[in-house]
C-alpha cells in the first residue's frame, strides 16, 4: 500500500501514475522508471517489491476501467443481450413465477420502481444489472433470502433498487481507492469486485432486518448512510470477508 500512496501522491511520478491507469500499459517499463527515480538497483528486494506493488495497483486500475465502461453501457432495451440478461435475473429470483410480459407490473415483486426495470438502470447503467445477475447466479440461497426479508408486509425495502445503490457505492469504494486493499488480499479483478457486492447486498440485509427499532423503507436513506459509513470503517480495518 504504501508503493500505491508514494506513486498516487508524488508530484515526481506523476508519469508513471496516468500510464499505470491505462489499459495494455507495460508495468515492466513503469518499474524501471520509478526504479531508475528512486534510485533502486535492478536486482535489489526494494525493485521486486516495487514491482509486485506495480503489477497490483496496475489490475486493480483495470478493475476500476472495466467498471466504468459497464457503468457507461446504458441499458438497451433493443439489445438482444441486455433483455437475455434481464429475462435471466427474473428466471433466477423467482423461478417458479414466469414473467406474463416484458413491460409488467411484476417486476415490482424483486424491488424494481415501474413496470419497465430499464429505467432503473440509468444510473449505474449495465453494472447495475449485471450485479444483481451475478449475486442470483453465484449465491442464490442468499439472494432469494435478501428478497424474502425485503418483501416483508411492512419492513420491506425495495430488492433491486437497493442493489443498484449497492452497486453505486461499491464504485464509489473502487474509485476512491478505500478498496484497494480488499482487491489486494482477496484478487484484483472484476469478479472480486463483485464478491464485494454480494457480501455488502447480504450485510445490508442484516442491518435492516436487526434493527431496533425496526425500519420501514421511509428509513433507508438515512440507513443507508450509516450502513455505508459502517463499511468504510470495516475496510480500514480490513474486516471485510467473502460470502461463504
Amino acid at each position: 500500500m504504501r508503493a500505491d500512496r508514494s506513486i498516487f501522491y508524488s508530484s515526481q511520478l506523476q508519469e508513471e501514475k496516468y500510464q499505470l491507469e491505462q489499459p495494455g500499459c507495460q508495468v515492466q517499463e513503469i518499474v524501471s522508471s520509478v526504479a531508475l527515480k528512486k534510485e533502486f538497483s535492478k536486482e535489489s528486494l526494494a525493485t521486486q517489491v516495487l514491482e509486485t506493488s506495480l503489477n497490483r495497483i496496475y489490475d486493480t486500475n483495470q478493475v476500476l476501467y472495466t467498471v466504468e465502461q459497464q457503468i457507461k453501457t446504458k441499458y438497451d432495451s433493443k439489445n438482444s443481450e441486455h433483455e437475455q440478461h434481464l429475462m435471466d435475473l427474473w428466471n433466477r429470483m423467482k423461478p417458479d413465477t414466469p414473467l406474463q410480459t416484458r413491460i409488467s407490473k411484476q417486476w415490482v415483486d424483486i424491488g424494481f420502481q415501474g413496470s419497465d426495470p430499464a429505467t432503473d438502470f440509468r444510473g449505474m447503467g449495465m453494472q447495475g444489472l449485471l450485479d444483481l445477475l451475478y449475486f442470483v447466479k453465484k449465491y442464490p440461497t442468499y439472494a432469494h433470502s435478501v428478497l424474502q426479508h425485503a418483501s416483508h408486509p411492512t419492513n420491506w425495502y425495495p430488492y433491486a433498487i437497493v442493489g443498484i445503490n449497492i452497486t453505486k457505492f461499491c464504485y464509489q469504494a473502487l474509485e476512491s481507492r478505500k478498496l484497494q486493499m480488499y482487491l489486494f488480499q482477496y484478487g484484483a479483478n472484476v469478479d472480486m469486485f463483485q464478491e464485494f457486492y454480494c457480501y455488502l447486498f447480504n450485510q445490508f440485509n442484516q442491518f435492516w432486518i436487526t434493527h431496533e427499532p425496526s425500519l420501514t423503507v421511509m428509513d433507508f436513506e438515512s440507513k443507508f448512510i450509516e450502513f455505508k459509513q459502517q463499511v468504510e470503517k470495516d475496510l480500514l480495518l480490513e474486516t471485510i470477508t467473502l460470502l461463504e
